[in-house]
């Protein structure tokens, strides 16, 4: 009888061990790598898995171990399944946090808006045409006018803020308008 190219006990033993491996470094950094390696392991033992099928003139406990190797294949691709899943679960909260806070900053204002002090309640700038909250942030004076001599120009890196008493305009991604106030 012929030494079979592929143990079905070692290659279960390997595989067995990028599962493990998997499962211990779930949620945490180095899982990505695991599942790398997980991929390989199961590729190899798919490999082994399909070559010792084959092999017919085996003993009863050859084919138990054949049978267990195909039961861990199995159940490796469910794992690679699940890690997979949770990559897109994960991907998913990170961009629902990211989203969060950048639909704060989409409010639209319309061409003659007040931005006021919510503090002092004077009048500082006025819009010049259609825009977002985050445009107001970013504004370096050509979207916001002065509504007087005495206001200072808006320019990009100043602060958000009042000239006269130092209130913020800009909070929590609104700004306070003397039309409608935090907006």
């Amino acid at each position: 009888m012929d030494t079979p190219q592929f143990d079905p006990a070692i290659e279960k033993d390997t595989l067995y061990a990028a599962i493990a491996a998997l499962e211990k470094s779930w949620g945490k950094p180095g899982m990505a790598q695991t599942v790398a390696d997980l991929r390989t392991a199961l590729a190899h033992a798919e490999h082994a898995l399909s070559v010792l099928e084959h092999d017919t003139e085996r003993d009863t406990a050859f084919e138990v171990h054949v049978l267990g190797l195909g039961f861990q294949v199995t159940y490796a691709q469910e794992e690679l399944d699940r890690a997979e899943q949770f990559a897109f679960d994960m991907l998913g909260q990170r961009r629902a946090r990211e989203e969060t806070p950048r639909n704060a900053l989409d409010a639209e204002f319309p061409a003659g808006t007040i931005v006021a002090c919510s503090e002092c309640g004077e009048g500082l700038y006025k819009t010049t045409t259609r825009v977002t909250t985050a445009d107001l942030v970013l504004d370096d004076g050509t979207l916001l006018t002065p509504l007087n001599r005495i206001v200072p120009p808006r320019y990009a890196w100043a602060s958000l803020a009042c000239p006269f008493c130092g209130g913020r305009l800009l909070k929590d991604g609104q700004i306070h308008t003397l039309q409608q106030g935090w907006k």
